[in-house]
């Protein structure tokens, strides 16, 4: 090596840091063991090469622990191999472990530290920890070149948004036990608009939404291929696959697909978004006060949402109303698609079908024999 030579050992070091430390010790062997000299070239000081030697002695090159020495409040060895145990034997995640140590080992484990020790002695588990299933990646939605009813979004809005309704009409609201929720599916191609009621948010309603919406298309006309695109409520599937799963093969039979959008992407259904701030305006800020009601809101509604079809110019349309734009394109589509009338989905989803589990509204008392003349009926409509 040319005299005043360097040799950059923090670079080297990031490389491999086992092969900077021999690079170390062997121009020690060709310097007669000067360590400051030793030092200089590689740009370091002396102390680091104290401490390679120190290595070299110890026969490990490689880098040391930086767990602490002292660890006061790391539970106890036999604690951490009786979670592993216990993981292998019953393969349950870290909340549940934590009931079962408690109430069969004595043992108080939180989840957190349970999950803590499992994630350190990963190579001791007879079986890893499943990952989460890859999200598959939306399907592109093409709203500009989409004929009537080729896509329609589908969405729920709270009706006491305080953002739009003042304090004393929601207070008015409640005292006349107005439902919650509005369900509403909009064609993004005439702006084309359903609507109806619930007071709960469930899945069971959900469900009962989107057979009404196909069996209220189908039954008038509309031969198109459905797309539904909606987002990730839980009432409109969420993140339960099976639901999913279930669901598509369920509309299939019918023309129709679905498509959720991306999380916290409220745009992708920018154009149902957009009409939720016309109900407000046009509608729930005017005669919320008017509501005394369950029927008073249908009746009020019906007229509302027959105004927005079929009176109400939209600029979006040219300033044409969202039925004479269909009516315009789709001229077989039934005259009677533009009157329905808006209902309460919690009276009508038991009565759909035998639901069971999840699907099941406990609070709504009706006999078997009831249940199956209303699914058979509703079988019939569809």
């Amino acid at each position: 090596m040319s005299p005043g030579a360097r040799i950059d050992y923090k670079t080297l070091r990031q490389i491999n840091p086992e092969a900077a430390r021999k690079a170390v010790l062997e121009y020690l062997k060709t310097n007669g063991g000067n360590k400051a000299e030793a030092a200089r070239v590689f740009g370091v000081n002396r102390t680091v090469v104290y401490d390679i030697l120190e290595k070299a002695e110890e026969g490990d090159l490689r880098d040391r622990s930086k767990t602490p020495t002292r660890q006061p409040n790391k539970t106890p060895p036999e604690v951490e191999q009786k979670v592993i145990d216990a993981r292998n034997k019953t393969r349950m995640g870290p909340q549940r472990l934590s009931i079962y140590l408690a109430k069969y080992h004595e043992l108080q484990v939180p989840p957190g530290t349970i999950r803590h020790i499992l994630r350190r002695n990963k190579e001791q588990l007879t079986q890893a920890t499943p990952r989460r299933r890859k999200r598959e990646k939306r399907e592109f939605v093409d709203w500009y070149n989409a004929k009537p009813f080729e896509v329609v979004q589908i969405d729920l809005k709270y009706i006491r948004d305080r953002k739009a309704l003042s304090k004393e009409q929601i207070i008015h609201l409640d005292k006349c036990g107005i439902p919650n929720y509005q369900w509403g599916a909009l064609d993004v191609n005439s702006r084309f608009k359903l609507i109806a009621y619930s007071r709960e948010k469930t899945w069971t309603n959900g469900l009962c939404f989107y057979l009404w919406v196909i069996a209220w298309l189908r039954s008038n006309g509309v031969t198109a291929k459905i797309v539904f695109t909606v987002d990730n409520g839980e009432e409109f599937g969420g993140k339960s696959w099976m639901k999913i799963r279930d669901l598509r093969k369920l509309i299939s039979g019918f023309g129709c697909r679905l498509i959720q959008n991306h999380k916290g992407h409220p745009e992708e259904n920018a154009h149902l978004e957009r009409s939720h701030r016309t109900d407000d305006d046009e509608f729930y800020r005017l005669r919320a006060m008017r509501f005394h009601s369950e029927k008073h809101l249908l009746e009020e509604a019906l007229h509302f949402i027959y105004y927005y079809n079929n009176v109400r110019e939209h600029s979006s349309l040219n300033y044409s109303t969202p039925f004479a734009h269909l009516k315009q394109q789709e001229p077989d589509v039934n005259d009677n698609i533009r009157i329905f009338q808006p209902f309460i989905l919690d009276d009508v989803s038991v009565k759909l079908g035998p639901w069971s589990g999840y699907n099941l509204l406990a609070q709504h008392h009706i006999s078997r024999p009831n249940i199956f003349l209303a699914y058979d009926h509703a079988t019939s409509i569809l």
